[in-house]
């Protein structure tokens, strides 16, 4: 936006079409995930590395990149958009050959904490400078200088400003900008903004006892769609800031006069009626405020520790999506949740989420159930105390987490589709009422230590497509039922110590089975099973089963194998025969198996194979002279192999020339790829490093 990309497209909104733009170059992977925030939201992304190359080619000299104490080569009259990259704790200085690009329009500080030098002189340098970026240079004043950088100050430009300091504002700025600060009255700048879209106010604490000057108006803003209101930090982004006299040491149950001046503030943050979102982290007042936001959508309230009752938000008639996170103060779940005035309930929601409730107790259900009647999904996480909460028989998908044993339900829920039992650590046997339904599509126990047995039942899971059963210490047998499950395609067992053997007649009868994972199971002795009937089967994972005795029978019939990774296994001490008649397979990965002395000759059968990983198989010694004829081949790890990397070592050794063909070569440890890389840096394949 502020460099003028997105163009006027009617009443369309910038934002709106912004993230059109974004949302089409996830799709094209010219962008990629890279970070998930604990919530599960994605916060950061990444340019495709070849994507990144061309950008840069096609910047050409106007664009840059300083690191500090690193010589640079460029025209400074050319550059248009720099970044100048500091180390953690450092003295930022923007080197002054920069201030020679007198037409700079971009200005990125990149680090993670800094301190800013001579700042004046950059401010009054740029005058045309359309984005500037300070996060993390540890700011505690803005100078007055920052009012001479005309097209950010400009209010038809200036459409984006998360400032985050604590002290003066510049000279000039007042209109434009919304931040925390200890300043009274602070709120009342946002009295003259037609604001639209998303507003996030942080560090609410730290303005204390609010007064009529706090009054933001926020009522009057008809077009603000989401708001998010913060005592303490918002997530995903760094605060380097310390914290202020009066905000408590971290977010708890608040005492009195806290409690007071956040009840006397909230007041002054209540929002139009045509709000859709609403985030409220770390409110330390005792009772919500009493909005009318018939237009609410989705709701979050998060470590509002010191309220003894839940919002009344039951008889907002759109809301979809509620989640209800660290309310240590609520020791009951009744009428106050459910609100007045209505019949129904929760007409529209679809999505609740209630985690971190220590003193939750009970959770009674609304007269004759009509609260829910569209609720999908449901999640509750960390109530130990509660025993018992309603579910809907609109229920598709079920998590219990952290939870008493006596939620796990035992009435008919005919839709349930998904259901998810972790951290059950008292769960001991699973109600036989729990499997009538035949919907479920997926089951997952996880960490339920004294879980013994699984029941015969479990083969009435007609429309089961994928069981998960990991970290069930205590359970020492499957059903032989378990074959039964024909539709079934993922079937992962894990972390079952006391497991010796897969039930009598193995799982030959999962004709559907796509993915099997047998891992840390290590007392297993037998897995019973031939892969015979497994022709559908794409991925196969045997690891950390010390015990077996060997792999498994008929791999020549697994047609549709693309996948093998063998771990930490023994006994493995060769690939089996039937595999060279598998011509699907495309990646082999094969870990810490001491055993393992050579590569079988008929290796280049696998013609198909794009991925081979072989990682801590120290007797492994040479790779088959037919290697080389793997034309399809591109990635390529070998580490802690001492002997084959020494084989394989770029140029002299005896294995180069059969491994020089693959494009992505990785030898070695990474220490050593790092040293290699420094020293032979512009290779077009070089020992240690990749391409």
């Amino acid at each position: 936006m502020a460099e003028g990309f997105i163009p006027n497209e009617g009443s369309k909104r910038p934002e709106d079409i912004g993230e059109e733009y974004f949302s089409e170059f996830l799709w094209i992977s010219f962008l990629q995930e890279v970070w998930l925030h604990d919530s599960g939201e994605i916060i950061k992304y990444k340019m495709n590395d070849i994507i990144h190359d061309l950008a840069r080619y096609v910047a050409g000299k106007e664009y840059v990149v300083l690191e500090q104490g690193r010589p640079q080569n460029w025209p400074p009259t050319e550059i248009r958009h720099a970044s100048v990259v500091y180390q953690y704790g450092a003295r930022i200085k923007i080197p002054e050959t920069l201030y020679e690009a007198e037409h700079l329009r971009t200005l990125l500080l990149i680090g993670d904490s800094g301190s800013l030098q001579n700042g004046d002189k950059m401010y009054s340098s740029f005058e045309y400078l359309r984005v500037l970026d300070l996060n993390n240079c540890d700011l505690v004043d803005l100078p007055n200088s920052l009012g001479d950088l005309i097209c950010l100050r400009s209010l038809h430009q200036l459409q984006t400003l998360p400032l985050f300091v604590s002290g003066k504002l510049p000279k000039g700025s007042e209109p434009y900008v919304w931040l925390r600060t200890r300043n009274s009255g602070i709120l009342g700048m946002l009295r003259g903004l037609n604001l639209h879209g998303e507003l996030n106010i942080n560090r609410l604490e730290n303005i204390g006892y609010a007064t009529p000057a706090d009054e933001g108006q926020l009522f009057m803003k008809k077009n603000l769609e989401s708001l998010g209101l913060y005592w303490g930090f918002i997530p995903g982004f760094k605060d380097s800031f310390a914290k202020p006299p009066n905000a408590p040491a971290e977010v708890g149950v608040a005492g009195p006069h806290i409690a007071l001046q956040a009840k006397q503030l909230i007041r002054c943050l209540q929002p139009h009626e045509n709000l859709k979102n609403l985030v409220i982290n770390g409110y330390p007042g005792t009772k919500f405020p009493d909005w009318a936001l018939p237009n609410l959508v989705a709701a979050d309230f998060t470590n509002c520790r010191s309220c003894e009752h839940l919002p009344a938000v039951g008889n907002l008639p759109l809301l979809k999506t509620l989640s209800l996170q660290g309310m240590h103060g609520v020791k009951s779940i009744g009428t106050e949740f459910y609100g007045d005035g209505t019949n129904i309930w929760f007409p529209s929601l679809e999505e609740l989420s209630v985690s971190d409730f220590a003193n939750l107790k009970e959770w009674s259900s609304a007269n004759d159930g009509n609260a829910f009647r569209r609720l999908k999904k449901l999640t509750v996480k960390s109530c130990p105390k509660l025993a018992h909460i309603p579910l809907p028989q609109s229920l598709q998908h079920l998590e219990l987490r952290e939870c008493n044993p006596t939620m796990v339900p035992i009435a008919y829920l005919s839709l349930l589709s998904v259901l998810i039992l972790d951290k059950i650590p008292d769960l001991v046997s699973l109600p036989e009422g729990l499997f009538g339904s035949a919907s479920l599509s997926s089951l997952k126990i996880v960490s339920c230590p004294k879980l013994h047995s699984m029941p015969l039942e479990i083969q009435n899971l007609s429309s089961l497509k994928s069981l998960t059963i990991r970290w069930c210490e205590k359970l020492s047998s499957l059903p032989r039922s378990l074959q039964n499950l024909k539709a079934l395609e993922s079937l992962e067992i894990s972390g079952c110590g006391s497991l010796t053997s897969l039930p009598d007649g193995g799982i030959a009868g999962l004709a559907s089975l796509r993915t099997l994972s047998i891992e840390n199971c290590s007392e297993l002795t037998s897995l019973l099973l031939s892969l015979e009937h497994l022709t559908l089967l794409e991925d196969l994972t045997i690891m950390d089963c010390p015990k077996l005795g060997s792999f498994p029978a008929g791999v020549q019939h697994l047609s549709s194998l693309r996948s093998l990774m063998v771990q930490n296994c023994p006994w493995f001490d060769s690939l089996p025969e039937g595999l060279q008649n598998v011509k699907t397979l495309h990646c082999l990965e094969i870990s810490s198996c001491d055993n393992l002395t050579a590569l079988p000759k008929w290796f280049e059968d696998l013609a198909s194979l794009r991925s081979l990983t072989i990682y801590h198989c120290p007797n492994l010694t040479l790779l088959p002279l037919g290697f080389k004829f793997l034309t399809k081949l591109q990635h390529l790890s070998i580490q802690e192999c001492p002997k084959l990397e020494e084989r394989c070592r770029q140029g002299s050794g005896e294995d180069w020339s059969k491994i020089a063909h693959v494009p992505y070569k990785y030898i070695g440890s990474p220490q050593v790829r790092l040293s290699s890389e420094a020293s032979t840096s512009g290779s077009s394949s070089v020992q240690g490093s990749s391409q």
